[in-house]
Protein backbone atom coordinates (compact mmCIF):
# COMPACT_ATOMS: atom_id res chain seq x y z
CA UNK A 1 0.00 0.00 0.00
CA UNK A 2 1.85 3.36 -1.39
CA UNK A 3 1.36 6.63 0.99
CA UNK A 4 -1.27 7.69 -0.47
CA UNK A 5 -3.60 5.34 -0.51
CA UNK A 6 -2.59 4.89 3.57
CA UNK A 7 -3.57 8.29 4.14
CA UNK A 8 -7.66 8.25 2.97
CA UNK A 9 -10.07 6.85 5.31
CA UNK A 10 -12.23 4.13 4.62
CA UNK A 11 -15.07 6.33 4.62
CA UNK A 12 -13.54 8.23 1.93
CA UNK A 13 -13.01 5.61 -0.19
CA UNK A 14 -16.47 4.31 0.11
CA UNK A 15 -17.62 7.70 -0.73
CA UNK A 16 -15.80 7.92 -3.62
CA UNK A 17 -16.27 4.27 -5.15
CA UNK A 18 -20.13 5.09 -4.70
CA UNK A 19 -19.48 8.25 -6.69
CA UNK A 20 -17.83 6.48 -9.37
CA UNK A 21 -19.40 3.12 -9.39
CA UNK A 22 -22.03 3.43 -12.11
CA UNK A 23 -21.37 5.26 -15.90
CA UNK A 24 -24.69 5.55 -16.63
CA UNK A 25 -25.92 9.27 -17.18
CA UNK A 26 -27.18 10.66 -14.31
CA UNK A 27 -28.92 13.96 -13.34
CA UNK A 28 -26.21 16.74 -12.91
CA UNK A 29 -27.26 18.05 -9.71
CA UNK A 30 -27.27 15.17 -8.38
CA UNK A 31 -23.19 14.75 -9.65
CA UNK A 32 -22.26 17.54 -8.64
CA UNK A 33 -23.67 17.42 -5.32
CA UNK A 34 -21.81 14.15 -4.53
CA UNK A 35 -18.78 15.84 -5.87
CA UNK A 36 -18.81 18.46 -3.44
CA UNK A 37 -19.79 15.52 -0.99
CA UNK A 38 -16.33 14.09 -2.33
CA UNK A 39 -14.17 17.16 -2.05
CA UNK A 40 -15.92 18.10 1.59
CA UNK A 41 -14.99 14.48 2.96
CA UNK A 42 -11.28 15.11 1.11
CA UNK A 43 -11.05 19.26 2.89
CA UNK A 44 -11.88 17.23 6.03
CA UNK A 45 -8.98 14.98 6.25
CA UNK A 46 -6.15 17.84 4.89
CA UNK A 47 -5.00 18.65 8.50
CA UNK A 48 -4.94 22.11 9.06
CA UNK A 49 -6.61 23.43 5.90
CA UNK A 50 -7.34 27.34 6.09
CA UNK A 51 -9.29 29.74 4.04
CA UNK A 52 -7.10 32.23 2.69
CA UNK A 53 -7.37 35.46 4.67
CA UNK A 54 -6.80 39.22 3.64
CA UNK A 55 -4.65 40.03 7.13
CA UNK A 56 -2.11 37.55 6.32
CA UNK A 57 -2.37 36.84 2.90
CA UNK A 58 0.65 39.56 2.23
CA UNK A 59 2.88 37.30 4.58
CA UNK A 60 1.78 34.35 3.07
CA UNK A 61 2.73 35.77 -0.56
CA UNK A 62 6.16 37.41 0.77
CA UNK A 63 6.87 33.98 1.96
CA UNK A 64 6.64 32.28 -1.51
CA UNK A 65 9.74 33.83 -2.58
CA UNK A 66 12.26 32.20 0.33
CA UNK A 67 13.30 28.91 -1.17
CA UNK A 68 12.52 25.53 -0.05
CA UNK A 69 16.73 25.10 -0.12
CA UNK A 70 16.64 27.69 1.88
CA UNK A 71 14.51 26.76 4.24
CA UNK A 72 15.91 23.04 4.64
CA UNK A 73 19.78 24.94 4.94
CA UNK A 74 18.55 26.79 7.88
CA UNK A 75 17.00 23.97 9.88
CA UNK A 76 20.09 22.04 8.95
CA UNK A 77 22.43 24.82 10.56
CA UNK A 78 20.12 25.71 13.59
CA UNK A 79 19.76 21.56 14.53
CA UNK A 80 24.36 21.59 13.95
CA UNK A 81 24.04 24.64 16.70
CA UNK A 82 23.96 24.04 20.35
CA UNK A 83 23.74 27.77 20.89
CA UNK A 84 21.15 28.73 18.08
CA UNK A 85 19.31 25.74 19.61
CA UNK A 86 19.57 26.90 22.94
CA UNK A 87 18.00 30.48 21.28
CA UNK A 88 14.84 28.60 20.67
CA UNK A 89 14.40 30.19 17.49
CA UNK A 90 13.12 27.42 15.24
CA UNK A 91 11.06 24.53 16.26
CA UNK A 92 13.08 22.23 13.72
CA UNK A 93 10.50 19.29 14.23
CA UNK A 94 8.35 21.48 12.73
CA UNK A 95 9.76 22.54 10.31
CA UNK A 96 10.73 18.94 8.68
CA UNK A 97 7.29 18.33 9.57
CA UNK A 98 6.38 20.79 7.01
CA UNK A 99 8.95 20.75 4.36
CA UNK A 100 7.32 16.83 4.31
CA UNK A 101 3.55 18.51 3.99
CA UNK A 102 5.24 20.97 1.40
CA UNK A 103 5.69 18.13 -0.56
CA UNK A 104 3.23 16.05 -0.50
CA UNK A 105 0.14 18.87 -0.74
CA UNK A 106 1.86 20.54 -3.56
CA UNK A 107 1.61 17.47 -5.25
CA UNK A 108 -1.69 17.21 -4.71
CA UNK A 109 -2.44 21.06 -5.51
CA UNK A 110 -1.32 19.94 -9.03
CA UNK A 111 -3.42 17.16 -9.59
CA UNK A 112 -6.39 19.36 -8.25
CA UNK A 113 -5.37 21.83 -10.96
CA UNK A 114 -4.92 19.30 -13.48
CA UNK A 115 -8.66 18.24 -11.90
CA UNK A 116 -9.81 21.51 -12.42
CA UNK A 117 -8.49 22.25 -16.02
CA UNK A 118 -9.81 18.72 -16.85
CA UNK A 119 -13.29 19.33 -15.52
CA UNK A 120 -13.17 22.84 -17.90
CA UNK A 121 -12.29 21.63 -20.97
CA UNK A 122 -14.46 19.00 -20.15
CA UNK A 123 -17.13 21.48 -20.06
CA UNK A 124 -16.58 23.80 -22.75
CA UNK A 125 -15.78 20.37 -25.46
CA UNK A 126 -18.90 19.34 -24.61
CA UNK A 127 -20.85 22.44 -24.98
CA UNK A 128 -18.95 23.16 -28.25
CA UNK A 129 -20.08 19.42 -29.30
CA UNK A 130 -23.92 21.05 -28.79
CA UNK A 131 -23.03 24.49 -30.26
CA UNK A 132 -21.69 22.74 -33.59
CA UNK A 133 -25.05 20.39 -33.62
CA UNK A 134 -27.16 23.34 -32.75
CA UNK A 135 -25.45 25.71 -35.24
CA UNK A 136 -25.78 23.23 -38.04
CA UNK A 137 -29.59 22.92 -37.50
CA UNK A 138 -29.79 26.60 -37.12
CA UNK A 139 -28.33 27.34 -40.50
CA UNK A 140 -30.88 24.53 -41.99
CA UNK A 141 -33.63 26.18 -40.68
CA UNK A 142 -32.64 29.71 -42.09
CA UNK A 143 -32.73 27.82 -45.42
CA UNK A 144 -36.06 25.79 -45.04
CA UNK A 145 -37.54 29.42 -43.49
CA UNK A 146 -37.76 30.58 -46.83
CA UNK A 147 -39.58 27.71 -48.29
CA UNK A 148 -43.39 28.54 -47.97
CA UNK A 149 -43.78 24.97 -46.16
CA UNK A 150 -41.42 25.40 -43.66
CA UNK A 151 -42.83 29.48 -43.15
CA UNK A 152 -42.89 28.25 -39.40
CA UNK A 153 -39.38 27.92 -38.75
CA UNK A 154 -39.14 31.61 -39.56
CA UNK A 155 -40.26 33.34 -35.95
CA UNK A 156 -37.79 30.26 -34.38
CA UNK A 157 -34.94 31.60 -37.11
CA UNK A 158 -35.57 35.15 -36.28
CA UNK A 159 -35.70 34.66 -32.32
CA UNK A 160 -32.33 32.98 -32.78
CA UNK A 161 -30.80 35.66 -34.73
CA UNK A 162 -31.74 37.80 -31.97
CA UNK A 163 -30.06 35.73 -29.69
CA UNK A 164 -27.01 35.50 -31.50
CA UNK A 165 -27.17 38.99 -31.55
CA UNK A 166 -26.04 38.66 -35.86
CA UNK A 167 -27.78 40.47 -38.81
CA UNK A 168 -27.11 39.64 -42.38
CA UNK A 169 -24.64 42.68 -42.63
CA UNK A 170 -20.57 42.52 -42.29
CA UNK A 171 -19.84 40.99 -39.11
CA UNK A 172 -16.31 43.08 -38.88
CA UNK A 173 -15.89 46.80 -38.71
CA UNK A 174 -14.79 48.87 -41.49
CA UNK A 175 -11.49 50.83 -40.94
CA UNK A 176 -12.01 54.23 -41.35
CA UNK A 177 -9.76 55.47 -44.36
CA UNK A 178 -6.81 57.97 -43.14
CA UNK A 179 -6.84 60.33 -46.11
CA UNK A 180 -3.40 60.18 -48.01
CA UNK A 181 -0.74 62.46 -47.21
CA UNK A 182 0.00 64.73 -49.92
Amino acid sequence: MDEENRLVPVQVTRALAEVTATLTPVAVEELTTKVFAALDLIAAIIPDLRTPHPATEKEVRGARTVPREAIASIVAMVESSGVLQGMDLLDTEHAHEILEFDDGFRRLDERLERLRRQVRYTVEARWAETASQAMDAYHIAKRLAKEPRCADLAPHVATIRRHLDRTNGATGKKKKKDPKPE
